[in-house]
C-alpha cells in the first residue's frame, strides 16, 4: 500500500505461530511453499495452459498427523497438532494453496479503525502504520472443514466449507476483531494476473493492491502527488477476482476494503487483510485457466448480448448540432465506418479555468443542442445510434439538486445531513444514494426519458467511484460497506432503465468505467461494454497509452467480454496533447479491441483528431474498416464469452502454455485464440520484438508465416504487428460497410447488404492444412501449401468462371474464390485440397492477407509531425 508521508515503515512484529517449537522447523526457507516451475507444460488452445506448477513440497514444518478430509471433490489437509493446512483441488494433482512456513504467522486481527484520507474520489487508506488506530496481533486461528475442528487454536476460525458452483469457499473470522488478515505460501516463481483494471502486467507479483474501486489518478506513481496521482495500483474497477500460476483462481467472498498483497517483501507470502471481522474467498474448479473462467464468471457474472454496433467504430462530437452533423457528415463523405456518435455534452456545460466542464445535469440541453430529438433522428438516418452521458453527481446548480433535497434522494451521513464535496469541476455537490427505492426511480425517470422521448440509444455512464466512507446508506450500510457496491448498483440501474424501454436487449448498450467484482456478482454481468478509463495523452505505462492493454487483459480475467479504451487518450492535465504518431498508434491498437471508440479528450481543441489531416483521415479509414470487417470474429468470441465466460481480449495464460508468454512477451495479447496483437507502445519505435507461441504464425495482412517464435518485426507508425495462428480460418465480413447500426440513407451500407455472407482468410499450416468450424460451416483444407490460383481451381469437379453480376454456384475473382453453397462442395485449387459445408449467404475463400485487398497496404505518410494549426486556433 502506499504509505502516508508522515507514516513510518510498518515494523512487523516477532512470528508466533503454532508450530514455532516444532523441531522440524530447520529445513531452508527456499525449499518451502508451493512452487511455480520455471517452464509451463504444453496445452493445445483448446483447453489452455495449467501453468504447469511444479509438485507442491510440503511444509517441512508440518507434522507427519496431518488429517485429510474431502470437501466437495476438494482436499483439505489440516495437522491437529499445528493447525498448517493445504489444499488440493478436485482434479487432483499436487496443492495449489497452503499456509505459510512456520516463521511467519498464518493470521493477523486487529483492533482499530483505519488511517483513511480522501480528495477528488481518489482515496487513501491504511490498515497498518503509526498513523493508524488499529493495531495488529499475530494468530494461530482454529482450523474447521465443513464445520469440523480439525485444530484448535484462538478465538479467529479459518474455515473451509463447500460453496456454490462447486467451488471452495476460504475464510477467516474473528468476530471480536476490527481487521482481519489471512496469509499463505509464496511460490517461489509463482505469477499472479487478474484484480480488475490494473495497469501492472503481465504479472502482478511484487505489488500490494487497494480493492477499493477509486479514482486511479494522473501520471500515477510515488512522485506523482495525492490526490492528483495516485498509488500505481489504484483503478477504477479493481476486481476481487485472481488467478496463480500455483493453480487456482481466487474470487473474493466479501464487498468491504480489502488490501491483497502478492509477495511483497522478505516473508515471501500472499496477504489479504480488510477492514471487517472476516476475509476469504472461494477457490473455483478448472484443470487450466482457461477451464476455471467458467468458474470465476458463474460468480461474477456472464456477458450480455449486446448490439451489433458495439463492434463498429464509435466517433466524438461535441460542441452543437453544427460539429455534431460536420463529424457524422465527414465520416460518410470520406468513407470511414461509424455506427454511432457520441456526445457528451448533450446535457450543457460551461467553459471554466479547467477547460470546458459540462453541467453534469441529468436532462437535455436546449441551448447546447435545440432539436435534440431532430438530430437524433438525422443521425438514425444516416446509421448512427446516438450515445449520451450520465453519472451520479448531482452538483448544486443543477436543478436536479434541488428535487434530491426535496424528495430525500442525495446520500448523508451518520448524522442525516446531506454529504456535499468539489466535484470534478469543482463545484459544490452530492451522491444519489442508490439503495434508496424512491431515489432510484427518480433518476430512472431521466434516463428512461433519454431513451424513449429523445430515442437515444445508449450512454456513457460515468464515475460512481466518490461513495465516501462516512455515508449511511438507506440500506443501512455505511460507506466502508457500501463503497465497491456502488458502481454495481448504478450499472443495475442503467439497466433497468433500459430494459424499461426496449423490448429487444440488443438494442441498445451503456458503457462504464467502474466497477467491482466479488461472489456477490460483478460488472462482467452487469455492463455491457467496460472502458479503460481516462488515460493520458502520453507514452507513460503507469497511466498513458501502454496501460490500456494490461487493463484490458487483468479485467477480461474477472470476465469482462467487451472492453475498449478512449481513443487518442484524454487527460492533458500534465502531460502533452495527443500527437499525429500517438493517435496512429492508439487507432489501430483501438481496433484490434472488441471496442472501437475516439475521444477528444480534455482538450478537444489541442488533441490530435481523425479529421485534422487527410493522412490521419485514411489511417482511420483503413484500420476502422479492419475493425468492421472483424465482426464475424468478434460475434463468435461474443457467444463463446457468454456460453464459457473466456473474454475477447485474452491474457496469455488463458490461451498458450509457453511462460514467455506472460513473462516475456510485454504489451502483447490474443483476440480470441486465433489472433495475437503485439502494438508498438513506445514513440518513435518502428519496430519490435515479438514472442509468438511457435514458429508458423501467419502476419494478418502478410502471404507468408514467420519461421521464428522469437522476432524482430518492423512496424512503422501506419502498422501494428498482429499475427494469425496456423491452420485456421479468420471469418470476416465479405466486405466493408458503413454502419452496423442500420440506416435509412439509400446510400449508407449496412449489414442488411451482406446478409449471411462471409468470407473465410485461409492460413495453412505448416502441412498446407486449415480447420474452420461454426454453427454455419465446417471447412477442412489439406495441401494448400502455396496461394491458390482460383481460376484454376475446380468445384465438385467443375471448373468455374469470373463472377459477374449475377449470382452462381461458384466464380473467382482476382483474390478470392466465391462459392453458394447449398451443403458440402470439394474444391481442388492446385495441391491443395478444400471441402467446405455450409449453407446460407455466399462463402468466400481467400488466402491469408489477400482477403484485406488494398487495406493490407499502408495508407501514405508524409509527416508525423505536421505544422497544422488546431482547427480552433
Amino acid at each position: 500500500m502506499r504509505r502516508h508521508p508522515l507514516i513510518p515503515p510498518f515494523i512487523a512484529l516477532l512470528s508466533l505461530t503454532a508450530c514455532e517449537d516444532d523441531p522440524a522447523n530447520t529445513a531452508d526457507p527456499a525449499d518451502v511453499g508451493v512452487r511455480a516451475d520455471a517452464s509451463l507444460r504444453d496445452a493445445s488452445p483448446g483447453p489452455g495452459p495449467d501453468l504447469g506448477r511444479d509438485a507442491a513440497t510440503v511444509d517441512p514444518c508440518a507434522p507427519d498427523d496431518l488429517v485429510e478430509r474431502g470437501v466437495g471433490g476438494w482436499q483439505i489437509e489440516v495437522s491437529p497438532g499445528a493447525g498448517v493446512w493445504r489444499v488440493t483441488p478436485p482434479h487432483g494433482g499436487e496443492a495449489v494453496m497452503q499456509s505459510p512456513q512456520c516463521a511467519v504467522a498464518p493470521a493477523r486481527q486487529a483492533t482499530g479503525a483505519p488511517f483513511e484520507n480522501r480528495l477528488f474520489g481518489a482515496f487513501e487508506i491504511e490498515l497498518e502504520g503509526n498513523l493508524s488506530e488499529m493495531t495488529w496481533a499475530e494468530a494461530a486461528p482454529t482450523v474447521t472443514v465443513a464445520g469440523e475442528t480439525i485444530y484448535s487454536g484462538g478465538p479467529a476460525t479459518l474455515r473451509f466449507e463447500a460453496a456454490e458452483h462447486d467451488s471452495l469457499r476460504v475464510r477467516l473470522e474473528a468476530p471480536t476483531a476490527d481487521g482481519v488478515e489471512l496469509r499463505w505460501a509464496c511460490g517461489e516463481a509463482e505469477g499472479f494476473f487478474g484484480l480488475g483494471t490494473q495497469v501492472v502486467g503481465p504479472d502482478l507479483r511484487g505489488h500490494a493492491f487497494p480493492l477499493w474501486t477509486q479514482e486511479q489518478g494522473i501520471n500515477k506513481g510515488d512522485n506523482a502527488g495525492f490526490p492528483l496521482g495516485n498509488t500505481l495500483e489504484a483503478a477504477y474497477a479493481p476486481m476481487g477476482v485472481w488467478h496463480s500460476s500455483a493453480g487456482y483462481a481466487a474470487v473474493i467472498d466479501h464487498d468491504g476494503y480489502s488490501e491483497l498483497d502478492l509477495c511483497v517483501g522478505a516473508e515471501d507470502t500472499v496477504a489479504l487483510r480488510t477492514f471487517s471481522d472476516h476475509t476469504g474467498f472461494v477457490l473455483v474448479p478448472g484443470e487450466t485457466p482457461r477451464a476455471r473462467m467458467a468458474g470465476v464468471t458463474d460468480w461474477t457474472g456472464r456477458p450480455p448480448a449486446v448490439p451489433a454496433w458495439t463492434f463498429a467504430p464509435w466517433n466524438d462530437a461535441v460542441g452543437g448540432p453544427e460539429r455534431l452533423r460536420a463529424v457524422a457528415t465527414r465520416l460518410r463523405e470520406a468513407g470511414v465506418p461509424s455506427s454511432a456518435i457520441w456526445s457528451e455534452d448533450w446535457i450543457g456545460g460551461e467553459q471554466s479555468n479547467a477547460g470546458y466542464r459540462l453541467s453534469y445535469a441529468w436532462a437535455w440541453d436546449p441551448e447546447t443542442y435545440p432539436d435534440l430529438p431532430g438530430d437524433v433522428a438525422w443521425l438514425h438516418g444516416q446509421g448512427f445510434a446516438f450515445l449520451a452521458y450520465f453519472n451520479t453527481f448531482v452538483p448544486q446548480p443543477t436543478a436536479m439538486y434541488a428535487e434530491g433535497i426535496e424528495g430525500d434522494y442525495l446520500v448523508k451521513d451518520d448524522a442525516g445531513e446531506v454529504i456535499t464535496f468539489q466535484d470534478p469541476a469543482f463545484r459544490p455537490a452530492a451522491l444519489i444514494d442508490l439503495t434508496n427505492a424512491e431515489a432510484r426511480s427518480w433518476m430512472m425517470r431521466y434516463k428512461r426519458l433519454a431513451a424513449d422521448s429523445y430515442g437515444i440509444d445508449g450512454w456513457m455512464a460515468d464515475f460512481s467511484e466518490w461513495l465516501p466512507v462516512e455515508a449511511r446508506m438507506a440500506d443501512g450500510r455505511d460507506g466502508w460497506a457500501a463503497h465497491n457496491t456502488y458502481p454495481l448498483d448504478y450499472q443495475r440501474l442503467n439497466r433497468e432503465a433500459m430494459e424499461a424501454v426496449h423490448e429487444d436487449p440488443q438494442d441498445w448498450l451503456f458503457f462504464s468505467r467502474s466497477g467491482w467484482a466479488s461472489t456477490s456478482g460483478g460488472v462482467s454481468g452487469l455492463a455491457p461494454v467496460l472502458w479503460a478509463g481516462d488515460q493520458n495523452t502520453d507514452w507513460d505505462r503507469d497511466d498513458g497509452f501502454p496501460s490500456v492493454i494490461p487493463i484490458g487483459l487483468n479485467a477480461g480475467l474477472a470476465g469482462v467480454a467487451y472492453y475498449g479504451s478512449d481513443v487518442a487518450g484524454y487527460t492533458s492535465v500534465r502531460n502533452p496533447h495527443t500527437t499525429k504518431e500517438l493517435f496512429y498508434r492508439w487507432a489501430s491498437q483501438g481496433a484490434l479491441t472488441p471496442v472501437m471508440r475516439t475521444h477528444h479528450g480534455s482538450d478537444e481543441c489541442a488533441n490530435w483528431s481523425f479529421d485534422r489531416d487527410e493522412e490521419t483521415t485514411a489511417h482511420f479509414r483503413r484500420w476502422a474498416s479492419v475493425h468492421v470487417l472483424l465482426y464475424r470474429y468478434f460475434v463468435a468470441l461474443a457467444a463463446e464469452a457468454r456460453s464459457s465466460g473466456l473474454p475477447i481480449m485474452r491474457h496469455p495464460i488463458l490461451v498458450e502454455a509457453d511462460e514467455a508468454q506472460w513473462r516475456e512477451a510485454q504489451d502483447q495479447y490474443f483476440l480470441g485464440d486465433d489472433l495475437l496483437v503485439a502494438p508498438v507502445v513506445e514513440a518513435g519505435a518502428i519496430a519490435r520484438q515479438v514472442h509468438l507461441p511457435a514458429p508458423g504464425w501467419w502476419p494478418m495482412m502478410g502471404e507468408a508465416p514467420l519461421a521464428r517464435a522469437a522476432i524482430g518485426v518492423e512496424a512503422p507508425a501506419t502498422e501494428i504487428p498482429a499475427f494469425v495462428r496456423p491452420g485456421r480460418a479468420l471469418p470476416l465480413l465479405p466486405q466493408v460497410v458503413d454502419s452496423f447500426y442500420g440506416a435509412s440513407a439509400p446510400e449508407v451500407t449496412d449489414l442488411s447488404d451482406v446478409g449471411a455472407d462471409t468470407l473465410l482468410a485461409l492460413y495453412p499450416d505448416e502441412a498446407g492444412a486449415v480447420r474452420y468450424e461454426s454453427e454455419a460451416a465446417l471447412l477442412t483444407a489439406q495441401g494448400v501449401t502455396e496461394a491458390p490460383d482460383w481460376s484454376r481451381a475446380t468445384v465438385d469437379g467443375a471448373p468455374i468462371s469470373p463472377c459477374g453480376a449475377e449470382a452462381v454456384a461458384a466464380c473467382y475473382t482476382a483474390d478470392r474464390l466465391v462459392l453458394q453453397p447449398a451443403g458440402a462442395v470439394e474444391v481442388v485449387a492446385g495441391d491443395g485440397f478444400i471441402r467446405l459445408d455450409a449453407a446460407g449467404g455466399a462463402w468466400s475463400l481467400a488466402y491469408a492477407g489477400a482477403a484485406f485487398g488494398a487495406l493490407a497496404e499502408p495508407t501514405p505518410l508524409t509527416d508525423l509531425s505536421p505544422d497544422i494549426p488546431p482547427p480552433c486556433e
